[in-house]
């Protein structure tokens, strides 16, 4: 018998069962692949692993609207502590504006002592030859307590200091700088101006104020 005359009966594949893809295989696939779409789970629910985001189902009540509360926060949400520091405090009555006022040597027998400065007390300021006045002047005409000068209160004005002779034997002036001396300057009280040249037996000061 030739080769050629020959039926060449042509073979069938077997047949094999088909199964469906175990859960594992269809979870690689889809993990694998770019822009693809995470498979659902009956109920809505998605399987655990990589690459799966969890929907919430449509009936979950939305989140109420974040309200900050009335206390203070530190980073990162901690309660800042709370102390006088964190106070503002409120202001009540403003006090009275200062008065601030002082007498220069100007002049006088203790050349030493022209140009010092004597800031005036807030109360009362005292002046004389001896120790233990407020304002000590190095002058052998001027009495040991020879004047003082007071702080009065005003209504509706600032503060005025008030210049009283205490019985000098020489006697006090006040004036500008060509009258001071002269005697019809002489004072036994006087509110003092800013400017004012006070003579305390021969020497001179010149009362400043702001």
């Amino acid at each position: 018998m030739n080769v050629s005359d020959e039926r060449t009966t042509p073979m069938q594949a077997p047949q094999r069962p088909q199964r469906e893809p175990a859960w594992d295989e269809e979870e690689t696939l889809h993990t694998n692949r770019q822009g693809g779409t995470s498979p659902t789970l009956p109920g809505g629910g998605q399987p655990p692993g990589p690459g799966f985001v969890r929907t919430l189902p449509a009936d979950t009540p939305t989140p109420a609207p974040f309200r900050p509360s009335s206390m203070p926060f530190g980073p990162a949400g901690v309660e800042a502590p709370q102390g006088p520091a964190d106070r503002t405090m409120l202001v009540g009555e403003r006090p009275a504006t200062a008065v601030f006022a002082w007498l220069v040597v100007f002049d006088g027998p203790d050349r030493r002592s022209i140009g010092k400065v004597y800031i005036l007390q807030p109360d009362m300021t005292t002046l004389g030859r001896v120790q233990g006045n407020d304002v000590v002047i190095n002058d052998d005409a001027c009495s040991s307590q020879h004047a003082r000068i007071r702080i009065e209160a005003r209504e509706g004005a600032e503060p005025a200091f008030v210049l009283f002779d205490l019985g000098s034997r020489n006697g006090t002036y006040v004036g500008d700088r060509e009258s001071h001396k002269n005697p019809e300057s002489q004072k036994y009280r006087h509110e003092l101006r800013d400017g004012d040249f006070v003579l305390v037996g021969d020497t001179t000061l010149v009362f400043k104020k702001v």
